[in-house]
């Protein structure tokens, strides 16, 4: 059942998402389970059983018996569609038109703030869906403190693909997730956060995005990342620090 208590999408979006509601055709649901009741799975080997060699033959038994017999598809729709999904179509002058796909709790307090949620890979929306849960049953719409958005990013989950004729790289996502935010009507401001490449992306978000004033990230990889504008020198201090980081590697 959607929750449609927050799907009121605020009054100053310039662009009206679309409602999504997610349903896999029975077909698609049949031919994956064929596919994997014929996968076949390697004899028993001193290697495959060794966990130090990687992933063990017992662990792959148990997750393709998982996947036949306890894994329920419907069921895992029924928890997206809990809460309100839309699609926005976003046109990039790099990238063409992609369609995005988000989830949303929207309040109806005029003082809420905006706070897209980023996730990483391998990732997608659905690590932050107990997290929604868990506001709509504390909040209600005139009382839910942010707007809480979580997007699939471009070629993640239920978000369509990057172009194929030119690379495509973080800053494009990060443009293209901003301007999500600008469509919504959060030009105004709103915070970032992510983790793995999510965490990437906001970082490039509150450097080249006027629009995104804060941000918190799971992860910081600076060497994904191009050196601040604003960037200094190491003072002495802060290279004897770094060297003694390299001696504890």
């Amino acid at each position: 059942m959607i929750n449609v208590q927050f799907n009121r999408v605020p009054a100053a979006a310039i662009v009206q998402p679309e409602h999504f509601t997610l349903h896999v055709p029975d077909a698609q649901i049949s031919a994956w389970r064929s596919l994997l009741e014929h996968s076949a799975i390697a004899p028993q080997s001193r290697e495959n059983t060794q966990a130090q060699f990687g992933v063990t033959r017992g662990w792959i038994v148990d997750a393709k018996n998982a996947w036949l017999n306890d894994f329920d598809w419907r069921r895992t729709e029924e928890r997206i569609n809990s809460h309100p999904n839309f699609k926005m179509t976003i046109q990039d002058s790099a990238s063409g038109e992609l369609n995005i796909h988000f989830v949303a709790l929207f309040s109806q307090k005029i003082d809420a703030v905006p706070i897209m949620l980023l996730h990483g890979w391998p990732g997608s929306f659905l690590e932050f869906l107990p997290m929604l849960s868990l506001f709509a049953k504390k909040y209600s719409p005139e009382t839910l403190p942010y707007h809480i958005i979580v997007p699939s990013l471009p070629g993640y989950a239920l978000s369509s693909g990057p172009p194929l004729d030119r690379d495509f790289t973080l800053a494009d996502g990060a443009r293209i997730m901003n301007q999500l935010m600008i469509n919504l009507g959060f030009s105004n401001g709103y915070i970032a956060q992510g983790g793995d490449v999510g965490s990437m992306i906001s970082r490039i978000l509150s450097e080249s995005s006027n629009e995104c004033k804060a941000i918190h990230v799971n992860l910081l990889n600076i060497g994904f990342l191009d050196s601040p504008r604003n960037f200094q020198p190491l003072e002495a201090n802060e290279q004897e620090a770094m060297l003694r980081c390299d001696m504890c590697r």
